[in-house]
């Protein structure tokens, strides 16, 4: 077992070094589904102008490098390093983007890449599937993704398409203030989160999330986007996401609900693709079905799984028991200090990186050793050491 603050202790799964978060049993059966299988991994990269409010995100270390986060990530996956700026989006306080993380793990893994742009405002230089040229704008407008039920069309029909190419998909994001909007949409869709979403700041910044979230679900009930006399679970979950979500949300889903009749599905990452489950489940639910548990999970990292200052094991138990999986990957030993930042819970997350290690796990004869020394050689490359 391993332990994080008082009572976050999780199982480990039998055969690899992966955290078994929430619904362990399931969690070990998708495991032995996808061990030796080839994915593909999808990143979905997308703008809103919540990164703009000062204090949300740490995901660039300034407003102005997070508008280049996305295309930077995209670029880095495609071409080892990021065209649109110098070195990797990283925290302030000197932590790396996680995009180091998945570029060594698919490396080794040999896992095709596939990028699909939802909406950004600086366009990357690599290759990528254009599914809209609207950036979303703040959640405090209350109309954040007007176009939010054209994007999940266009994600399902994408993700029916993707199923035939991969024995299973992994699917990741790139947006920077996105576990905000997923504050708004988790709580817009009745959600127990206020407190319990994970940041890419190690104090987490909750004050300013809840009161943040707390104004644009106002914003939207008075502008008449959400109804606020109707009970969560009678409003179209679109409609929540177009008020206070993000352009990711929507494509994720319909990958999701595209996907899962054909091939089962990772979602790579925390809170944000906590907020994907909960909207792809509620969408599925109005369309009187499920989403096939035993053919989904979640997969993250250990410094999310292991957040003390949030609880991504009860997000996703208040939605059901699609399991949870967390990459055993640290960086105490990194001979990087600022790799070594990660431990002290900057960054966390991003990119797909815990779904991108948990794949390596999975192919057969990448220890973590090895992984942690291929993130090390893609840092150096990056930073031209």
């Amino acid at each position: 077992m391993l332990t994080a603050g008082p009572s976050r202790t999780f199982p480990r799964a039998s055969d690899w070094p992966i955290w078994l978060v929430h619904a362990p049993r399931r969690g070990q059966q998708l495991l032995r589904q996808l061990a030796g299988r080839r994915p593909l991994f999808v990143c979905t990269i997308a703008h809103t102008e919540t990164a703009e409010i000062d204090g949300l995100s740490a995901a660039g270390a300034t407003p102005e490098l997070r508008r280049l986060t996305a295309a930077a990530d995209a670029e880095a996956l495609c071409y080892g390093r990021p065209l649109c700026m110098a070195g990797v989006p990283s925290n302030p306080l000197g932590a790396p983007g996680p995009v180091v993380i998945t570029l060594a793990a698919l490396r080794l893994a040999n896992v095709p890449i596939e990028i699909v742009d939802g909406g950004t405002r600086v366009k990357p230089r690599s290759p990528s599937r254009v599914l809209s040229d609207r950036w979303g704008q703040s959640i405090l407008t209350g109309r954040a993704v007007p176009h939010a039920a054209e994007l999940f069309d266009a994600g399902r029909e994408l993700g029916a398409d993707l199923a035939g190419r991969a024995e299973y998909l992994i699917l990741a994001e790139s947006v920077p203030a996105g576990t905000t909007t997923a504050l708004s949409v988790l709580c817009g869709l009745g959600i127990d989160a206020l407190d319990k979403t994970s940041s890419s700041m190690p104090d987490n910044a909750h004050a300013l999330k809840n009161a943040v979230v707390a104004e644009a679900l106002a914003t939207a009930r008075e502008s008449g986007a959400l109804h606020c006399d109707a009970p969560w679970n009678t409003v179209n979950p679109l409609r929540i996401v177009a008020a206070v979500g993000d352009p990711m949300q929507p494509i994720v889903a319909g990958l999701v609900l595209g996907a899962l009749p054909t091939v089962p599905v990772l979602l790579a990452g925390g809170s944000q693709m906590v907020a994907v489950l909960a909207l792809a489940s509620a969408l599925a639910r109005r369309a009187g079905g499920e989403v096939n548990a035993d053919r989904l999970g979640i997969a993250t990292t250990s410094w999310v799984a292991h957040d003390p200052t949030a609880d991504l094991a009860d997000l996703a138990a208040q939605i059901g028991e699609t399991p949870v999986l967390a990459s055993a990957l640290d960086f105490a030993q990194s001979r990087h200090a600022p790799l070594r930042r990660y431990e002290q819970f900057l960054v966390k997350e991003g990119v797909g990186a815990g779904g991108a290690a948990i794949a390596a796990s999975l192919v057969g004869g990448i220890t973590q050793d090895r992984l942690l020394t291929e993130i090390e050689a893609v840092y150096d490359e990056i930073k031209g050491e």
